[in-house]
């Protein structure tokens, strides 16, 4: 991106700027102070990135005065420019400008159409988009007609007006790096996934004529250069208005009144309480005085919910109460299969609201929802768009360990938001967080249908690379499974890589299938194309045993299962991993006693601390008081 530097002087005061459209900044300037405002404009247009660098210095020498000759002046700037690194920094040139050459009509008017003007700026509202991106949107938008080549112009009039932020995609911090006896250093940091030093690239720009950083972070949602324009659409104070027919705006709801949020969903105790206990934070922020909304950050509060919970339920009050209120919610989660089988739970639930889902290859990419579902790496596209923002699973791959999706997820909050966490299996430090009290939570122990979790039991085996060779399965081990066969349970069987899983069912089809049995066992991970083909033939009964890596450890529900974890020991394995796969057993009300296994030549610390939290778990529910006695 191209872009030209320029003072300006407002009652006796300059300061420097940069602008994609020039002619829009003299017309600006000169339409608010007249004849007391003075422009200097430099010549020849440079890269975006050389700009930003070049205003950094600009605006920080405080030693040289802007305009106090215009000899001085120019060679000011060629000497910025040469610091900075530019080639041919001697050829720079000045021009003033003045009221009197735009009255002269001498500097041509931009003339700019108010109606494409307003719809620009609504449908960058609350977006985080490079160039590539805000072109696309404009032409899904029904804009690019009328925008034509003049986007530019009406970009930098947004920017003027405070409706929208130009910035350049890298933010440039400059060190003094003691390693390099203390020389000046530049430090580079992506403002759209967070991502700093170690993720930027340098090669060759066409639009700087040198090497220039990119992040490689974010890559796969567009190239951010230190050059590329970058658009943030300022949020609107003015949240959306609810249509008059939305049952969800009903104005003789008070706040105070939450539980009438939560009625209407039909909720378990546990749940109910889990709704009211967040309904309550996000109404907490409006009681507190003052603080600007603006030098607030997002508030944070986690939902620390047993695996069959019932999670998706508990958030229909906090979205209901955001809704009425005329706020905007997101729901993220990191996969697209879940977004997609959200998506018609949430739309029944929330009829008359609009419901936009997000993932790779989505067809309402440019579309604003009240509810926006989407998966976590579609947030790096949005800037503070959303009151209320939900992100799902913040366990689970690939938002866990991701420092790009949680900066991301954070920076789609408006400030004054909240960010509700949910996770049956929270990461340590999370953890922590909740349990010394600095993190506002609620934890739900009990399922919806108010039965123990199944304490997984366990079993002594050599590890499967000395079984399958074998052909051969411990006694022990092969009648726990033929008893959940008898009984006739769905088995999920766990093994800790994808090169394990088909000589594990050719081994389990051979002793399974003996005396005969009949029992149908099938494999699948995520290299697999036929997964969700099977995934449904195993929910259908179709299948009795599926043989599967973690990538079924979540998200799927079969009502009458059992699961054996293969290789428990493994260090793939950690304790969020077998909480979570031991979640797939007891999840129905007609079978909550099903039976989980961990198979395991070492009984490792990770499988000591999945029992302990389950136990746990199932401890603080008995106590609460959810339980039947006797369970």
């Amino acid at each position: 991106m191209k872009v030209q530097l320029y003072a300006v002087c407002l009652n006796k005061e300059w300061e420097w700027h940069l602008t994609i459209h020039p002619m829009t900044d003299i017309q600006y300037w000169f339409e608010q102070y007249a004849a007391d405002a003075g422009l200097v404009l430099f010549e020849p247009f440079i890269s975006l990135g050389q700009g930003v660098r070049m205003l950094h210095k600009l605006s920080s020498a405080s030693s040289v005065l802007v305009g106090e000759n215009d000899k001085g002046m120019l060679h000011h700037f060629r000497h910025v420019a040469k610091e900075c690194g530019l080639r041919n920094s001697e050829s720079f040139e000045m021009g003033k400008n003045s009221s009197e050459m735009l009255k002269q009509e001498k500097v041509p008017k931009v003339k700019l159409d108010s109606e494409v003007y307003a719809k620009l700026v609504a449908a960058c509202t609350g977006r985080a988009l490079l160039i590539e991106e805000f072109e696309q949107l404009l032409e899904a938008s029904g804009i690019g007609l009328g925008v034509g080549e003049a986007w530019p112009s009406y970009l930098q009039l947004a920017h003027l007006n405070g409706d929208v932020t130009l910035e350049n995609g890298l933010r440039m911090e400059e060190f003094r790096d003691w390693g390099r006896m203390f020389r000046t250093r530049m430090a580079y940091c992506c403002r759209r996934c967070g991502s700093s030093d170690e993720q930027m690239f340098w090669a060759s720009c066409q639009h700087c004529g040198q090497d220039c950083p990119y992040c490689e972070a974010c890559l796969t949602m567009g190239r951010t250069r230190f050059c590329s324009l970058l658009i943030l659409g300022i949020p609107r104070d003015n949240r959306i208005k609810s249509l008059p027919e939305q049952k969800f705006a009903d104005e003789g709801l008070a706040q105070e009144n939450l539980q009438a949020y939560i009625e209407p969903w039909g909720l378990s105790e546990a749940q109910a309480r889990a709704s009211l206990e967040g309904l309550r934070f996000i109404c907490g922020e409006k009681s507190k005085v003052g603080k600007s909304p603006l030098s607030q950050a997002p508030r944070r509060f986690l939902i620390w919910a047993v695996t069959g919970a019932g999670k998706t339920e508990m958030i229909f009050p906090l979205v209901h109460h955001t809704v009425a209120n005329g706020g905007r919610v997101l729901i993220a989660t990191p996969r697209k299969d879940v977004v997609l089988e959200l998506q018609p739970r949430i739309a029944r639930a929330f009829s008359g609201c609009s419901v936009v889902t997000l993932y790779g290859g989505s067809q309402q990419r440019w579309e604003q929802g009240v509810i926006t579902i989407a998966t976590t790496h579609q947030l790096i596209r949005f800037h503070e768009a959303f009151d209320l923002v939900i992100i799902d699973e913040i366990d689970a791959f690939p938002y866990h360990n991701n420092p790009m999706l949680t900066y991301a997820a954070a920076k789609v909050c408006k400030p004054s938001g909240v960010n509700i966490l949910l996770s049956a299996t929270p990461p340590k430090i999370t953890r922590q967080e909740a349990e010394r009290g600095r993190l506002p939570h609620v934890r739900v122990s009990v399922r919806f249908h108010k039965n123990p979790l199944p304490v997984p039991e366990r079993i002594a085996v050599s590890s499967l690379n000395k079984l399958i060779p074998s052909r051969n399965l411990p006694n022990l081990l092969l009648a726990k499974l033929l008893v959940s066969v008898e009984r006739g349970a769905q088995l999920f069987v766990f093994v800790p890589s994808i090169q394990l899983v088909e000589p594990m069912v050719n081994l389990l089809r051979a002793k399974l299938n003996q005396g005969g049995n009949t029992v149908c066992v099938e494999g699948t991970s995520s290299k697999d194309a036929a997964r969700a083909e099977k995934v449904q033939r195993f929910r259908n009964r179709d299948l009795q045993l599926l043989v599967t890596t973690t990538i079924l450890e979540r998200g799927v529900t079969v009502p009458k299962s059992d699961v054996f974890i293969l290789d428990a020991d493994s260090k793939l394995f950690d304790e969020a991993a077998l909480v979570q796969m031991a979640g797939r057993a007891g999840r129905s009300k007609d079978d909550p006693a099903g039976m989980v296994y961990f198979a395991a030549k070492e009984f490792t610390h990770s499988q000591k601390e999945a029992i302990r939290q389950i136990q746990k778990m199932n401890r603080i529910a008995r106590k609460q008081g959810y339980f039947e006695r006797g369970k």
